[in-house]
């Protein structure tokens, strides 16, 4: 049995390593899909036709982010990032993230108890915070 044991151990030492080089190029993805969905949002001025929001900005921009499909949903994984990034720092409400983040308060929850299902995120004593 020692023989699995050591092989084990050094295993793990060795998805250690691994992690750590690369949990920087992880970060640097996230931040770059992040960047990529708030640059796909960004959209030129047409002829007006579109409804605007109390701040000006049309429907499909009024939400942080919120670049759309052609049926006017969100692009696939697009609220996940957005919750994840919301709750990255500190706990918080379904109801704070959906007011910083734009989204419907029902979609952000149950985003949320997705993403506790899958491990990405975990309950606070008050609210969620990323794992």
């Amino acid at each position: 049995m020692s023989v699995i044991r050591d092989a084990v151990d050094t295993w793990k030492r060795r998805l250690s390593e691994l992690e750590e080089q690369i949990a920087p190029l992880a970060d640097e993805a996230e931040q770059l899909r992040t960047a990529i969905t708030r640059l796909e949002a960004i959209e030129p001025r047409g002829s007006g036709r579109r409804a605007r929001a109390a701040n000006g900005a049309t429907r499909a921009t009024a939400r942080r982010g919120a670049a759309r499909t052609s049926t006017g949903r969100a692009p696939r994984g697009q609220n996940r990032r957005l919750i994840l990034e919301a709750i990255k720092n500190e706990p918080k409400t379904a109801g704070d993230v959906a007011k910083e983040t734009g989204i419907g308060r029902p979609t952000v929850s149950t985003t949320l108890t997705k993403l506790v299902s899958d491990g990405a995120a975990v309950k606070a004593k008050r609210g969620y915070k990323a794992a």
